[in-house]
């Protein structure tokens, strides 16, 4: 099992969650890539998720929904917004460092505003019998219209840049991810082969296949191309680039392939991409 080593500045974290709290009176958590709590603020779940969450039931319901939502926002790496089990609102957002996913921050239990809440109670009844209690934890809901919900998760994400320029969530040096990330982006324009990377670090195919799915969700070739496309799109936006030598900087040796990878990486040619990049300035 591939586990990520963290070096985590906890107080830093904690601080910067407390505040998002001030402004949004939203919970927020940070979690690692395994899903384990490194910090949150408040540190104790809202009234209605502790109650609800007695239940062993809707405990794992609440778990199941939020790592599904980690996963899907890992892959697509964007925010996501998206309505819980028992109908509250909640957004995360991935953590990233060279393309890795260090973990995820994620604001929940938000009711949109003017919602009738019977649904939610007879939904909630489900897993507590005590209604009185149930009903005195759905008012105490923070209540946000779409608008304010859809803000406050893109000041989540935001936040998660913050992160990195502070350094505030690192990989620990000891991961051979580390190594690998870094030595990739040194040596974007030389061999990148999987043989020479096996045998830089010493590793087989079959583990190093296991590392790249894991933290780029893709083959370690795949996540290569994608990267020197990226690089190349980035150089096409500039006004005097040309494009044999944006083609070159970005790794690749052979035009035609270059053309061939672009175009089914960004679904127009290395041209047309630069027309339109010009014609949008």
């Amino acid at each position: 099992m591939i586990v990520l080593k963290l070096k985590v500045d906890a107080e830093k974290l904690r601080e910067l969650l407390e505040i998002l709290y001030t402004v949004a009176n939203v919970r927020i958590v940070i979690f690692d890539d395994e899903f384990n709590k490194i910090t949150a603020y408040p540190e104790q779940s809202c009234d209605f998720c502790t109650l609800i969450k007695n239940n062993p039931k809707s405990k794992k319901l609440c778990k199941l929904n939020d790592q599904t939502a980690c996963s899907e926002c890992k892959i697509t790496n964007k925010l996501s917004i998206y309505k819980c089990h028992a109908g509250l609102f909640e957004a995360v957002a991935p953590i990233k460092l060279n393309d890795i996913t260090l973990g995820y921050i994620m604001l929940g239990q938000v009711l949109e505003s003017g919602t009738n809440t019977e649904g939610i109670k007879h939904y909630a009844l489900s897993f507590t019998e005590n209604q009185q209690e149930l009903i005195a934890a759905i008012k105490k809901l923070p209540q946000k219209n779409i608008l304010q919900i859809e803000s406050l998760a893109k000041l989540m994400e935001i936040s998660t840049c913050y992160l990195e320029i502070k350094k505030l969530i690192q990989i620990d040096e000891d991961n051979l991810i580390f190594h690998l990330s870094n030595y990739i982006n040194d040596n974007i324009t030389n061999d990148l082969s999987v043989e020479s990377i096996m045998n830089r670090f010493h590793i087989s195919r079959c583990r190093l296949y296991e590392i790249s799915h894991k933290y780029f969700s893709m083959s370690i070739a795949k996540y290569i191309r994608h990267k020197r496309v990226m690089i190349a799109a980035e150089l096409l936006s500039k006004k005097d680039s040309r494009i044999y030598e944006v083609a070159e900087k970005a790794g690749f040796t052979d035009y035609n392939y270059f053309s061939k990878i672009f175009k089914s990486e960004m679904g127009v040619t290395p041209t047309q991409y630069k027309k339109l990049q010009q014609h949008n300035i």
